[in-house]
C-alpha cells in the first residue's frame, strides 16, 4: 500500500469544519491521571489540531503521529516546542496501523483519520491496553459514507473499474 501523499495547505483550507468534531470530542475527555499528562495524537495530520491539546493541557508531553512527511514538516515548523505551561509538543512518523505505545499514555486520541485505516478496529485492544490507569482512548470518525455525495463517488468509482479505489467497508 501506498502512503497517499497530503497538500497541508489544502487541508488547512478546511482546518474551521475539521476543528469543530475535534473541539467536540475533547470536551468529553475527563481529567487525565498524569502529572504531567503523556499524550499520543494519532493522524496529527499538520499539527493544528495536536497544539489545540497543547492549549488545553498545557503541562503535557504531547506527540502527534503522521505518516505524510509533508504534514509533519507543517508541523514541526509551526507548532513543535515547547508550551506555554511548560510541556512540550513534538511530532513523529508513524503508521497507524502499525504505531505501537512504546509507554503508557493518559490520552490517545484520533480524530477523522481511522476511516482511512483498514482494520482500525483490530488496533483498539493494544490502543486501550497501553493507556496509563485511568487513561482515555478518544476518536471520532465521520460518519457519513451512506450519503448521497458518498453514494455518488462510489457509483462513478464503479462505472470507471476504480471501485476499489472507494472501498470504505471496514472503515
Amino acid at each position: 500500500m501506498t502512503t497517499p501523499t497530503w497538500d497541508p495547505t489544502q487541508y488547512l483550507r478546511h482546518a474551521d469544519h475539521r476543528a469543530r468534531p475535534f473541539t467536540d470530542l475533547l470536551a468529553r475527555v475527563p481529567h487525565l491521571p498524569g502529572d504531567p499528562p503523556l499524550i499520543a495524537d494519532l493522524g496529527c495530520g499538520p499539527g493544528n489540531m495536536t497544539a489545540v491539546l497543547a492549549a488545553r493541557w498545557p503541562t503535557a508531553r504531547i506527540t502527534g503521529y503522521d505518516n505524510s512527511a509533508e504534514m509533519l514538516d507543517k508541523a514541526h515548523v509551526e507548532y513543535a516546542g515547547p508550551t506555554s505551561g511548560g510541556g512540550h509538543l513534538d511530532f513523529a512518523h508513524a503508521d497507524v496501523r502499525t504505531w505501537a505505545p512504546s509507554q503508557p499514555y493518559d490520552l490517545i486520541v484520533s480524530n477523522a483519520t481511522l476511516q482511512w485505516v483498514p482494520g482500525h478496529v483490530e488496533r483498539f485492544a493494544d490502543w486501550i491496553a497501553a493507556l496509563a490507569p485511568g487513561g482515555t482512548f478518544a476518536f471520532q470518525v465521520p460518519g457519513n459514507f451512506d450519503s448521497p455525495s458518498h453514494g455518488l463517488m462510489r457509483e462513478l468509482a464503479g462505472s470507471m473499474g476504480l471501485a476499489e479505489t472507494l472501498r470504505h467497508d471496514d472503515a
